[in-house]
């Protein structure tokens, strides 16, 4: 009788869990998808997994890719790093990685009202090489707003998806 009261209780005061999101970039060159969730992102083509980025979100320098104890992909001071060492560069939304350059186009912001009252601020976002849209995402959102103690500014939200894209340009380029 006492687990039939424990199994009620548990029922009455379970609490849904706080869910932070999901969006997919998708690559229509090289037929990729990165399905993103707050800590890490998945490459896929077709049902074939080709890769894993598991994000340190807690970083006081913002958001990396790491493995193993060690930073994979970051960003300081405007430089794309590969286990420290430099690849490529970020000036605001152009990405110059090796010899190939990116832009990075971020249109149609809107608003979500996520859990806890914390609006999500999403993009439709492109990434140009020279003419061609090569990469796309229908909503491209911060996924760690909602974990941040009084949210973030639109800056940060924007920054965020920028690094999340930098870091799949870096293992385009370059690989784990």
């Amino acid at each position: 009788m006492r687990w039939l009261v424990g199994i009620v209780l548990a029922l009455v005061l379970a609490k849904p869990a706080h869910a932070c999101g999901f969006w997919t970039l998708v690559d229509a060159e090289k037929k990729l998808e990165v399905g993103w969730l707050v800590n890490a992102g998945t490459v896929t083509k077709g049902e074939k997994r080709l890769a894993n980025m598991y994000l340190d979100i807690d970083a006081k320098t913002g958001v990396r890719v790491a493995a193993d104890h060690k930073v994979v992909f970051d960003v300081r001071n405007g430089k794309v790093l590969r286990y420290g060492e430099a690849i490529g560069k970020v000036d605001g939304d152009t990405v110059t990685i090796g010899k190939h350059v990116y832009t990075i186009e971020f249109t149609e912001p809107s608003f979500e009202k996520g859990l806890d009252d914390i609006h999500i601020l999403s993009w439709k976002l492109a990434v140009h090489r020279g003419d061609d849209v090569i990469i796309t995402a229908a909503k491209a959102s911060s996924l760690c707003a909602a974990l941040r103690k009084g949210g973030m500014t639109d800056a940060e939200q924007q920054d965020e998806v920028r690094r999340r894209v930098v870091f799949y340009l870096a293992w385009r380029e370059r690989g784990m």
